[in-house]
């Protein structure tokens, strides 16, 4: 076996792992903490993948997409993908499927007492301003699972289409229960798409963690 394909048959199955594993502690009874939430997903979203990198790999992470773009036309279309989501979540937070889900927080038991309130970012803004931040850690080790770890290694030998289709696919799966879990596959194929152009998780990253903010601030603007 040649290296791409070791290096893409290794990351196929520790992704597939790890994918399986979340996707039941992420289900499970033991996920309404959110302190356990975060360290169990960082650990299996950044910490096993960047020890099979540099142990099994004995590459670069910088090889698996952890490397700033410095592309400005990358980051022009980072903005106006922003620009475009912002008006579909601005139809979207009116929904009543995305108020029952959103933000997310209102699911752990730590932000049960925020949520009581009808402005949560009024009623506790220093919970909230953590809340947003570490979430924003999470979803950090996120992107580079999905579009750096995943992408990069899997498209070593199945190229670049399969890559982004895998990606995608196991990017939707984990929204299994959310109310976007479909259009989920298709922003997966998109911040794929935009990863492999910038050689990079990090426009994705801070596409994805900026959305994330600004729907949560939306949907409760919309309760008003």
């Amino acid at each position: 076996m040649n290296r791409k394909w070791f290096t893409t048959a290794v990351v196929a199955a520790v992704g597939a792992a790890i994918v399986y594993a979340l996707f039941r502690f992420n289900y499970g009874p033991y996920s309404g903490n959110y302190a356990m939430y975060l360290i169990v997903n960082m650990i299996g979203l950044i910490f096993v993948p960047m020890l099979t990198i540099f142990l099994v790999f004995r590459a670069d992470a910088g090889d698996f997409g952890f490397a700033p773009s410095a592309s400005r036309k990358i980051w022009m279309w980072t903005v106006a993908l922003f620009v475009g989501l912002f008006v579909l979540m601005l139809i979207a937070s009116h929904w009543p499927r995305y108020q029952a889900y959103y933000p997310i927080f209102k699911r752990f038991s730590e932000f049960a007492y925020i949520f009581e309130s009808a402005n949560p970012f009024a009623a506790a803004p220093w919970m909230m301003l953590y809340a947003e931040v570490s979430y924003g850690l999470y979803m950090f080790c996120w992107e580079f699972f999905f579009r750096g770890y995943l992408l990069f290694g899997v498209q070593r030998a199945l190229g670049s289409v399969a890559a982004v289709v895998l990606q995608a696919a196991a990017f939707g799966l984990m929204h299994y229960g959310k109310p976007e879990m479909i259009p989920s596959f298709g922003a997966g194929i998109i911040l794929g798409i935009l990863a492999l152009r910038a050689k990079s998780f990090v426009p994705g990253f801070m596409l994805h963690w900026a959305a994330s903010v600004c729907f949560d601030l939306l949907i409760v603007a919309a309760r008003h």
